[in-house]
Order: C-alpha cells, then sequence, then structure tokens
C-alpha cells in the first residue's frame, strides 16, 4: 500500500514538474517573440520618410507628405478628414451614414478618406463599401499603417483627423462624433 501511494507521488511530482518546464518554455517564447516584434517596429520608424501612399479601393494612389506636423496630399487644395476604422467596429459602421452627408455637403472643400487599420483584400473591402453604400474613398494596404505611425498612433477606433488645405492639423477625434460637430469644425477648417 505504501509503495502504490510513494509511485503515485512520484508520478504526480514529475507530471507537474513536466508541466511547469513546458510553461516557463513558453513564456520565453513569448518574451522573445516580444522583443523581436519591438525590434521590428523600431527598424520600421527609422525607414519610415515624408512620402506615405494610400492606395484606394479604385486602385486609385493618394500621395502624402508628412513634414513637420503637417500632412497634406499632392496636388489638392482641400480640407481633409482621415477616418481611421475597422469593418469589426460597430461605432465605425454607425458613423457611415453621416460620412456620406458630410461628402455630399463638403465635396468641393473637404476629402473624406477612410484609413482601414485591417488586413482585408480589395474585392472583401469593396462589397463591406457597397453594403454600407461608403461614398467617400477608402484606401486599403501597408500605406495605411505608415500613415498611422506618421500621426503617432490611433488611440481607439473610430479615430478622426481634420487637417486644412494647406496641411495643417485642425482637431483630433476618438470615438463616434455627433455631424454637427464635425460641420462645425469642417466650416472652421475651410476658412
Amino acid at each position: 500500500m505504501k509503495i502504490k501511494n510513494l509511485i503515485l507521488l512520484i508520478s504526480i511530482f514529475l507530471f507537474v514538474s513536466c508541466g511547469q518546464k513546458e510553461d516557463k518554455k513558453k513564456n520565453n517564447d513569448t518574451n522573445s517573440t516580444t522583443v523581436k516584434k519591438i525590434k521590428t517596429e523600431e527598424k520600421q520608424e527609422e525607414k519610415l520618410d515624408n512620402n506615405i501612399t494610400l492606395t484606394t479601393l479604385e486602385n486609385k494612389t493618394i500621395q502624402l507628405m508628412v513634414e513637420n506636423g503637417k500632412i497634406s496630399i499632392k496636388n489638392n487644395e482641400k480640407a481633409t478628414l482621415f477616418v481611421f476604422f475597422a469593418t469589426w467596429c460597430p461605432p465605425c459602421k454607425v458613423e457611415i451614414p453621416h460620412l456620406n452627408n458630410l461628402n455630399d455637403k463638403f465635396k468641393k472643400e473637404l476629402n473624406i478618406i477612410g484609413v482601414l487599420l485591417e488586413n482585408k483584400q480589395a474585392d472583401e473591402m469593396k462589397k463591406f463599401a457597397d453594403s454600407y453604400r461608403i461614398k467617400y474613398d477608402i484606401t486599403i494596404g501597408s500605406g495605411n499603417f505608415l500613415l498611422e505611425k506618421a500621426i503617432g498612433g490611433v488611440i481607439g477606433l473610430p479615430f478622426s483627423i481634420l487637417y486644412k488645405p494647406n496641411g495643417e492639423h485642425s482637431i483630433t477625434y476618438t470615438g463616434l462624433v455627433p455631424e454637427e460637430m464635425l460641420e462645425t469644425d469642417i466650416l472652421k477648417a475651410i476658412k
């Protein structure tokens, strides 16, 4: 009886010990992954230059120049509202009809650019844009993430930044913004 108990205790001890070594190994793997990720991000920041190219769903390119806190679109004399969003974000979807209204109202004075912060294919995003009847440009691809870095990151979604026609920052919003508030700030930016 004592031998059975002793064998049982040794078996339990070995079982628990093996599990702990595996957990330590997993933690070490996670730590090394984190370090690699940080080093990769540091290298990407070093490579970030002042020119960023965004690609729309229609495969049109938008050339941005980032300099001294200003973001300007080449060959453009309009104010620009960058709206960072994701397809899984409910407030982002709620905001779409309001952005469509503003796009219709200020088409001559304002560019609204939806900047997708997900890795989605163009055909998948075209279906999304069609289902929500989006009337403004949507950009996809790696340029979106470079723009996100250039502005200092995104706190939450939706995240919007309004720039005056000269590229000067006007206002930043985090979260869902009432259409009337956006309209008031757009009017200030385009004057």
